[in-house]
């Protein structure tokens, strides 16, 4: 699947939060009616609209201490992020056939979701949402900085 990114200064004015209990991710105010999903491991990206750009996070990837890891998080520009690919509406497309590994920083609140060393292109999409492209205009890693609802 490929993705592109186009820098405007703006991201997604959205709320990502983390509910530890229910291992789950939400963005408030969410969205109900969305084109498709892309799913990175049990995440759901929302795509919305002709110009199929990504607008939120939500579904299910648990984190725990022992994903404890510390990387920095990329340096990004504002932006959107969207696919490129032609995909039918009313369905979800995952990325990959394998769950990416998912590491968290605890101090700093980043959970990534994928590949961490990867320095590549990166756009912040949506508030405190991050997403990383190669050259291949591949997704590489997804950055998340949810408010939590419980502790972790």
């Amino acid at each position: 699947m490929k993705f592109i990114i186009e820098y405007t200064g703006k991201a997604e004015n959205r709320k990502l939060v983390y509910n530890a209990t229910e291992r789950s991710f939400d963005t408030k105010p969410l969205v109900q009616e969305v084109n498709f999903d892309v799913v990175v491991n049990g995440l759901n990206l929302s795509v919305v609209d002709e110009d199929r750009k990504i607008i939120q996070v939500w579904g299910f990837c648990g984190v725990n201490k022992k994903m404890e890891s510390k990387y920095e998080v990329p340096q990004c520009g504002k932006g959107l992020l969207k696919v490129v690919d032609d995909l039918e509406s009313g369905l979800a497309y995952k990325i990959s056939k394998q769950d990416l590994p998912v590491c968290i920083d605890s101090q700093n609140g980043w959970i990534c979701v994928g590949n961490p060393e990867k320095e590549d292109t990166a756009v912040e999409f949506m508030n405190n949402c991050i997403a990383v492209i190669n050259d291949d205009n591949e997704l590489v890693s997804l950055w998340l900085k949810p408010e939590l609802s419980t502790k972790l």
